[in-house]
């Protein structure tokens, strides 16, 4: 896509939608550009989740391609943050509470370019959901990414390829996100991880670990804002604003594990396979051993959120 926060990585051969990936500059690009737009066309089908049907990370997240867009077994928050390019913490209202998750097939119409989809599913939200929503602004408790007490460990990330380096052909076993050669290049790797190529913003790898319920990344190159933008999905179940306050200026090497914001497969109603919602808490400390490594941590704050508060939802038909 050209503007993402939730990039895509794969798992096992298919595409999972990411909590958070990219640079806090990207996130403004989803809501700019041309006129409202909305689909051609769009069926709206349930998804089923139970014992008998668990939650499949594989069937799951926005696809988006140069005519059309997917959205399987996301629940109205999910299309909801998707849409508006937000986090779920930003999202409040009996309204955003529900658990149905649907699949959704929707055309492009005849002259909209990629770069509008977000804004034909807020119009298929608001006619199809009947979403209604007001922003209000709060101070919510967050936390600060800060120096640890040994310093920053960081390492800086390595000087860009030459222009005839970054020319070279794509090499066997890269599949490219989109048939247009200027969009990023996506290679999935014989360890089952994916690296997408962000250009000027380095390479990012991403691997799905299903046996503890997190993603690895790894980035080329990574400012501590950009860090702290995906932090923010990292952070309990609904994840929480994290606030670059490092003070460290530059690009550098950055590889950390963010659990997932949701449940795990669940074959029963077991509350042992939720998310703490605490980072500081027992399951948390994959992402605090992460941010140990860095010579970074975080700390407990407030901060101020833009909420979008949810007045109104109903049960869309299916067509």
């Amino acid at each position: 896509m050209d503007c993402v926060r939730r990039c895509f990585f794969r798992v096992h051969g298919s595409v999972f939608v990411l909590a958070l990936m990219t640079s806090a500059g990207m996130r403004t690009c989803a809501q700019s550009g041309s006129t409202q737009l909305t689909f051609e066309a769009a069926t709206i089908k349930p998804v089923a989740i139970d014992a008998s049907h668990p939650f499949d990370p594989k069937h799951y997240g926005a696809h988006v391609y140069q005519s059309r867009a997917r959205y399987w077994s996301m629940t109205l928050r999910d299309l909801i943050e998707y849409a508006y390019d937000i986090h779920s913490f930003q999202v409040s209202g009996s309204g955003s509470s529900g658990s149905d998750r649907f699949d959704i097939e929707a055309i492009f119409p005849e002259g909209a370019a990629k770069q509008d989809e977000r804004r034909m599913l807020q119009a298929l939200l608001k006619d199809r959901f009947k979403l209604a929503f007001h922003i209000e602004s709060k101070d919510l408790e967050g936390y600060a990414l800060v120096v640890g007490k040994h310093g920053s460990q960081l390492k800086p990330s390595l000087p860009d390829p030459s222009k005839s380096e970054m020319d070279t052909p794509s090499i066997s076993g890269e599949d490219r996100a989109d048939q247009s050669p200027a969009k990023p290049r996506v290679t999935a790797n014989p360890d089952g991880s994916s690296t997408i190529d962000l250009g000027k913003r380095g390479t990012q790898t991403v691997k799905f670990d299903p046996e503890n319920w997190l993603r690895h990344y790894q980035r080329s190159k990574m400012a501590m804002a950009e860090l702290a933008e995906m932090l923010s999905d990292c952070v309990g179940r609904e994840g929480h604003k994290v606030e670059d306050r490092t003070g460290i200026q530059g690009d550098y090497q950055v590889s950390f594990d963010c659990p997932l914001g949701m449940p795990r497969p669940m074959t029963g109603s077991d509350a042992s396979d939720m998310l703490p919602s605490d980072p500081e808490g027992g399951w948390g400390g994959a992402l605090n051993h992460s941010l140990d490594t860095l010579g970074l941590k975080l700390e407990k704050c407030k901060v101020p959120v833009e909420v979008y508060v949810i007045d109104h939802t109903e049960k869309p038909s299916e067509n």
